[in-house]
């Protein structure tokens, strides 16, 4: 199943390219801390990866990938991708993590899942995770505030410590959940194999991890 889920992900994320069909654009971005509390991360599409970084500064870093068909498409492909970019937006305590679009990079192919995004994103411990993706995979190590994150199609790795977590709650529609609470662990496969629930009095984060489509990897560290 996990081959199956995996290629259906790939597909809908636009990843399935032959490297020497791609162009790519490194992109990067840092604001500091200061009252910033949230992350929301407003990409679509592709691989994100967040862990923590330093205490006083949010960073992004990465590239933007296109794929072409030919040679004859390649300059073209290259000057939009090297339009795209990411910024970051703070407003009062949340960083708006978004796309950013030149005038060459000004159309619905260049906005839409054409452009595939692999970004590394590194926030202070205990700042909160809203990850608005939908197709790909995205991976979050560390120890963050409340976590959310909802895939139409894809995987979630999630590893953090489990005294930080208050409530979890991990789940998919169709596929599997994975979850290794350190001393036991609950594996769910198939349509509509239910959620783990999880619940620690003392903890203080709530993280809520859904895939329609896909597969959930939670590992509870000591």
């Amino acid at each position: 199943m996990r081959k199956v889920l995996l290629l259906a992900a790939v597909a809908l994320a636009a990843t399935a390219a032959l490297a020497d069909d791609e162009v790519t654009h490194a992109v990067s971005a840092a604001v500091p801390k200061h009252s910033v509390r949230r992350v929301i991360v407003d990409i679509p599409a592709g691989e994100i990866i967040v862990h923590n970084g330093s205490a006083d500064r949010i960073t992004v870093s990465g590239d933007v990938r296109r794929n072409f068909d030919g040679s004859n498409e390649r300059a073209r492909e290259q000057r939009v991708v090297n339009d795209v970019g990411v910024e970051i937006f703070v407003d009062n305590d949340d960083a708006l993590i978004r796309r950013k679009f030149g005038p060459s990079a000004d159309s619905w192919r260049a906005r839409s899942w054409h452009t595939n995004y692999r970004l590394t994103i590194e926030v202070p411990r205990g700042v909160g995770v809203d990850l608005e993706t939908k197709y790909g995979e995205v991976t979050l190590e560390g120890d963050f505030g409340n976590v959310n994150a909802d895939l139409r199609a894809g995987e979630i790795h999630l590893r953090t410590p489990r005294a930080s977590v208050h409530e979890l709650n991990a789940s998919v529609r169709v596929g599997e959940v994975h979850t290794d609470f350190g001393e036991d662990r609950e594996d769910h496969e198939g349509i509509l194999p239910g959620t783990t629930h999880f619940i620690n009095a003392n903890g203080r984060s709530r993280i809520n991890v859904h895939t329609t489509f896909g597969e959930l990897h939670v590992t509870l560290t000591k």
